[in-house]
């Protein structure tokens, strides 16, 4: 009886025969993945041979044994070894030390072709036959055969008598000529562009459905493979169809093969190696090359759903930020850029830090849009990048960092939009206002009333002034209106022009509180003598009543 050791290695050497039959069907025999299954199978050989001198395997119909003991068995129809070689007659087969490579690889080769389908005339049997190997010997059932004994001789019988000698072709060839009816040209319909459209279709057609067996079929050899070299060797192959499909631009198929290794990287009841190669897959194609393709489909004709590349993106790792922040700047158009940057706020949430260092970039447009998905992540942690950027020499960028800082919140905040109100450019006093008022606390309040109440405040613009007054109206307590109050009723002889104009803003500012207690003074300052004044004092008024 062989040892237990003996049936694990030749259960070994079956398995990877029926591995590379399968791999060897799908690609050429110049394919690094048949390559490594061949060298594989020959190397158990040699392991196998350094202990015995031959392998004889016993074949049945769904069976195979070594020495009376089952080394394989399938009842199925499907992917049955066993039944594969025992209908072409093979009952066994011995492989012998001294096999070369070679004889492996040919070896290899023949039981690859489906003989149903591909374009092979002959049986298992013949094409071993043919190749006369030394090494590699096989028993036939003569009954299976013996159907086909006179074959040869009978197929050479109806040659003879069908074929004609050489004179009887010459005169059947002059019978022609005398015959004197002359060659008709056949016309050639030319086709058209619809024919030519059809055409394309239906070789993109094609090539589509073989796209999507050929990924039905590396999900089934994923969830069947066993070795840490299957899972290397499908994890490079998923990459490669992932970028052929972007290259075609099929989006849709492309999403479903990430969705798909997605769910097993988190599956449970799923080995730990599926789950492990999973997530590398889904690492080997978060890269440039990949991204680039992804931006090519964004940028090109084809109308893509959103819903799609939302999908596609969740599914990548985060080395993907640094190429889509490449791509954001290039592309063209802006619902693409929308895209990329969604997909961004996607990945920044596992990965702020990759985000953040790009706020170095170049290209304000870039910054820009980084920042701003910073503020959609709303992460607290992003207030220290943000700080570093808010004295960024692109107005654009300053506004965007304002509004981000605002949004956030937390330490060091109020004190930048502080700083930001002493900006010469009022865009950004203005926005770093605003968000005082966003942030709405008391420590907000007391910066704008304290630069309400500075002596410099009065020779601003007009419309300055009433920013203030309008952001400061959203604290309706008792200080603003009393603050206000006071602005109302002060009368000066200097500057009586510019005094209005703060008057006129707190009368404004008391119709935004909408305080009816406001009313009185109001009432008694209706006709003041002075027309920008009246004017606010009145509809102060109005839209206070119109509250109530």
């Amino acid at each position: 009886m062989p040892g237990n050791n003996d049936i694990d290695q030749i259960r070994e050497i079956i398995r990877l025969i029926l591995k590379s039959k399968k791999i060897l069907k799908m690609y050429p025999p110049n394919n690094p993945l048949c390559v490594n299954i061949t060298d594989a199978c020959f190397g158990k050989f040699a392991e196998f041979f350094n202990f015995s001198e031959k392998l004889s395997l016993q074949i049945s119909q769904n069976g195979i044994f070594y020495d009376s003991e089952a080394v394989y068995s399938n009842t199925e129809k499907e992917d049955n070894l066993a039944l594969f070689f025992f209908k072409d007659g093979l009952r066994e087969i011995t492989f012998k030390r001294g096999m070369s490579r070679e004889d492996m690889s040919d070896f290899l080769k023949i039981i690859s072709f489906d003989f149903g389908r591909d374009a092979v005339d002959d049986d298992i049997v013949t094409l071993l036959w043919e190749k006369d190997f030394q090494n590699i010997q096989y028993v036939v059932d003569e009954i299976t055969l013996s159907d086909e004994e006179d074959y040869e001789t009978q197929a050479v019988a109806e040659i003879e008598e069908k074929s004609a000698d050489e004179e009887s072709l010459l005169k059947a060839y002059e019978d022609t000529l005398k015959n004197g009816e002359s060659v008709k040209e056949v016309e050639i319909a030319p086709l058209t562009d619809k024919d030519l459209k059809d055409l394309a279709g239906e070789f993109e057609k094609d090539t589509l459905d073989k796209a999507g067996k050929l990924v039905e079929i590396l999900f089934e050899m994923f969830l069947l493979s066993e070795t840490e070299d299957d899972f290397d060797d499908l994890a490079s192959f998923f990459a490669g169809v992932i970028e052929y499909l972007l290259s075609m631009e099929e989006i849709d198929t492309a999403t479903g093969v990430l969705l798909k290794l997605n769910y097993l990287k988190d599956a449970k009841g799923i080995s730990e190696e599926i789950r492990n190669c999973s997530k590398k897959i889904l690492v080997n194609i978060s890269t440039e090359k990949i991204i680039n393709l992804l931006g090519n489909i964004l940028d090109g004709s084809r109308k893509i759903k959103d819903k799609k590349i939302e999908d596609f993106v969740k599914c990548l790792d985060v080395q993907a930020i640094p190429p889509l922040i490449m791509i954001l700047g290039e592309l063209k158009k802006i619902h693409s850029r929308k895209l990329v940057v969604e997909a961004l706020v996607i990945l920044g949430r596992k990965d702020m830090v990759s985000l953040a260092e790009r706020l170095n970039d170049s290209r304000w447009y870039v910054v820009r849009n980084i920042i701003y998905v910073l503020r959609k992540i709303g992460d607290r942690k992003a207030v220290d990048y943000l700080l570093k950027t808010v004295k960024h020499g692109d107005v654009r960028v300053k506004k965007e960092v304002i509004r981000a800082l605002g949004a956030l919140g937390g330490g060091g905040v109020i004190q930048a939009l502080r700083n930001c109100l002493d900006d010469p450019d009022f865009q950004i006093e203005s926005a770093a206002l605003t968000e005082l008022g966003n942030i709405g606390s008391d420590a907000a309040k007391r910066i704008i009333l304290n630069r309400i109440a500075d002596s410099d405040f009065g020779v601003r613009d007009f419309e300055e002034k009433k920013k203030y007054f309008k952001i400061i109206s959203k604290w309706k307590d008792d200080e603003v209106c009393n603050f206000m109050a006071d602005i109302i009723g002060k009368k000066t002889f200097f500057g009586r022009t510019r005094n209005y104009e703060n008057r006129a803003c707190a009368a404004y500012c008391l119709g935004l509180i909408g305080n009816r207690e406001s009313l009185p003074l109001l009432d008694k300052h209706r006709n003041d003598g002075n027309k920008l004044f009246n004017e606010f004092v009145t509809e102060a008024i109005k839209q206070i009543e119109h509250e109530k």
